[in-house]
């Protein structure tokens, strides 16, 4: 475990959309270092479907979610009795990081990734026509992250979240 906080305590999540409203969530912190990184641990409350109905995340599976102030998104790790069911990159701003929080400014642009490497984009529609050049910026960075290379982005993704399931169970 990284420094910053203790095993199982509690690190709000807070995501703030480009309309300025925002969402919060009480997550177990997993990993943080503050202004770095942080792993956070959540229990889907209900079930949620997203993409359109292409997938449905039911209540009860595991979200490991990755955040980094060095990438251009996070990604949220699903996972069904152990299983993955697939990996959600929100195309983000930098996060803040702290041992008490990771707020993050969502840039409308999603990416679902399959365990087997294919992805859908999504929500490119949503993207306001003046959003600022640099947040424009930050999506094709993403983009390309992410969209170039998936099979190696899945085995990232899936080698950064193992540490953490045997400590968090949900």
């Amino acid at each position: 475990m990284r420094s910053g906080v203790s095993k199982n305590g509690t690190v709000i999540e807070r995501k703030t959309r480009l309309d300025g409203s925002s969402v919060e969530f009480a997550c177990v912190g997993l990993a943080v270092e503050p202004g770095r990184s942080a792993v956070l641990g959540y229990t889907v409350d209900r079930d949620w479907t997203v993409a359109g109905g292409v997938i449905t995340v039911p209540k009860g599976a595991v979200t490991v979610g990755h955040f980094w102030a060095d990438r251009p998104y996070n990604v949220y790790h699903w996972l069904v009795e152990g299983w993955t069911l697939a990996y959600y990159v929100n195309v983000s701003a930098p996060p803040r990081i702290t041992v008490e929080s990771v707020d993050w400014l969502d840039l409308a642009v999603d990416i679902l990734v399959r365990p087997d490497a294919s992805f859908l984009v999504l929500d490119e529609d949503e993207v306001p026509t003046d959003l600022d050049p640099v947040h424009r910026r930050t999506i094709a960075r993403a983009l390309e992250a992410v969209v170039t290379s998936p099979r190696g982005f899945v085995l990232q993704i899936e080698a950064a979240s193992r540490p953490h399931l045997p400590a968090w169970t949900g």
